[in-house]
């Protein structure tokens, strides 16, 4: 009984690991049954290396789910090294044109299934409406129906790719200006409000078919005032199995983010707690590798042997597992086989319509000053390049390149700015870096551009002229320089 609960218990974890060839100890769990794993930035150095690294984990287990958090947008993996060529969330929103949010699903989720990712931790389902949300441009927005439709055409873009798609985090994340990274949030709305903005979005998700959802660790005060989300049988059970009817696999965001270590009481014990709510898959995120994988399988045995899970439960969340993995089998090819240059082109279109400008954004007729706020967007985005440095150069502008690295406190010395010269400031999402608002609050320039590649909303009095992009993709990137020279890129390699 207990090498049938021991297979039971692997079955519903998804680790990371370290290095960009899979460790023996990895390789080891996914032959006695792990449920598969979840990839980072730093477990990818090139297509074919990827390509290799899945054909070694497939080889261990032919059915394994193989993971990844492939956005578009801010947060990227696969081109965490130059950024995405795939225009973000808020972009398509602000666009509106959903054959295009379908086409840059279907872009990103090609490129998975070259690589042999099966599974895709994307897109944000979360409705964010204030500039100090975490989430900021991650999210559609912009309406709860704009958002939700939205959602509905990513996912079905992705998943006629062949890739499975997780719309995240149920039931709405959106409320909280907490990081879950960090601490555990609480979102406050009534129930109708909170059905109407957030968990409509879900239930739109549940009628798209999308293969998987993602739990919140937040406390949504009209549904279950006590527990967060991951850990509460009252809303996956409950609410989202029972009145919803959704059956495909639920998936628990990493149980080593504060937001649901500050309920329970460890890791083990929050991966047992997620289970018996109504979690299928544990993803293990980005800091917990051999140990902790080992230290969870252990803890779910442990509670199935001892009647705190039910084994009845440790089988339904193998079954909806193994069923989406069957439905979207991993099968490494050439990488790059597929052509996406029509996604690609499709999301530099939306890119390009989603740009506002205001005022005179022309930086012809005199010197160039690129001053960039490099503030992060959030633990999920990583450490991602941006701004518009490499686009003007294509372009062929000559620029002064200026950098503030967080923490700023201090503009760089602007004196030699001559009268006819521009300062470009290229910024996003102030209002969560408070030190880079102040200092940019002292920046003053005869002709003064900025460039918002954030969250809409911020004003900028001293400005001569604003565009605002909604993201800050390569795409995003692209449009800007367009709006600045009049001239940009057609296509996004």
């Amino acid at each position: 009984m207990t090498a049938h609960l021991r297979r039971l218990a692997l079955g519903t974890v998804l680790p990371a690991f370290e290095g960009t060839t899979a460790p023996a100890w990895l390789l080891d769990l996914l032959r006695e049954g792990l449920g598969g794993v979840i990839l980072f930035g730093r477990n990818i150095v090139s297509p074919p290396q990827v390509a290799e690294l899945v054909r070694q984990i497939l080889d261990a287990r032919p059915d394994a789910v193989v993971g990844i958090d492939e956005e578009g947008g801010d947060v990227t993996r696969i081109h965490h090294d130059e950024g995405s060529p795939y225009p973000g969330n808020r972009v398509l929103s602000e666009n509106d044109d959903l054959d295009a949010t379908r086409a840059v699903g279907r872009g990103i989720g090609a490129e998975l299934r070259d690589l042999g990712v099966n599974f895709n931790l994307a897109p944000i389902g979360d409705y964010v409406t204030s500039p100090t949300s975490p989430l900021t441009t991650r999210s559609f927005g912009r309406t709860p129906q704009t958002n939700a439709e939205h959602i509905a055409a990513w996912v079905e873009g992705l998943q006629s790719a062949g890739v499975a798609a997780c719309v995240k985090h149920y039931p709405g994340l959106g409320g909280s200006l907490l990081d879950s990274h960090l601490s555990l949030g609480r979102v406050a709305a009534g129930r109708a409000e909170f059905e109407a903005e957030h968990l409509r979005t879900f239930v739109r998700a549940a009628r798209a078919n999308v293969a998987s959802m993602m739990t919140a660790h937040v406390v949504v005060d009209c549904l279950d005032p006590g527990v967060p989300t991951t850990l509460s049988e009252t809303v996956i059970s409950d609410l989202l199995r029972d009145e919803i009817g959704y059956d495909g696999v639920v998936i628990s965001d990493a149980l080593e983010m504060r937001g649901v270590l500050d309920h329970a009481s460890s890791l083990p014990a929050a991966a047992v707690g997620a289970l018996r709510a109504g979690v299928d898959a544990l993803c293990l995120g980005a800091v917990q590798f051999e140990d902790a994988a080992r230290a969870v399988v252990d803890a779910i045995v442990t509670a199935a042997e001892s009647g705190e899970l039910a084994v009845e439960r440790l089988e339904e969340a193998n079954r909806r597992i193994r069923a989406m993995a069957d439905a979207y089998p991993g099968t490494p090819g050439a990488p790059g086989a597929t052509d996406t240059t029509a996604e690609r082109s499709a999301g530099l279109a939306a890119a390009w319509g989603a740009t506002v400008s205001e005022g005179e954004v022309s930086v012809a007729g005199g010197g160039v000053h690129v001053l960039t706020f490099d503030d992060r967007t959030s633990i999920a985005a990583g450490p991602v390049p941006w701004g518009v440095g490499p686009e003007l150069r294509a372009a062929g502008v000559a620029f002064n390149d200026l950098v503030l690295t967080p923490p700023i406190h201090d503009l760089p010395d602007l004196s030699g700015v001559a009268q006819d010269d521009v300062v470009v400031a290229v910024v996003r999402d102030l209002p969560l870096h408070p030190g880079s608002a102040e200092v940019f609050a002292r920046l003053r320039a005869p002709r003064l551009v900025v460039v918002d590649m954030g969250y809409p909303g911020t004003e900028y009095p001293h400005a001569t002229g604003v565009v605002r992009t909604f993201g800050a993709s390569r795409a995003s990137a692209a449009a800007a320089v367009r709006a600045l020279t009049g001239t940009g890129v057609t296509s996004i390699a």
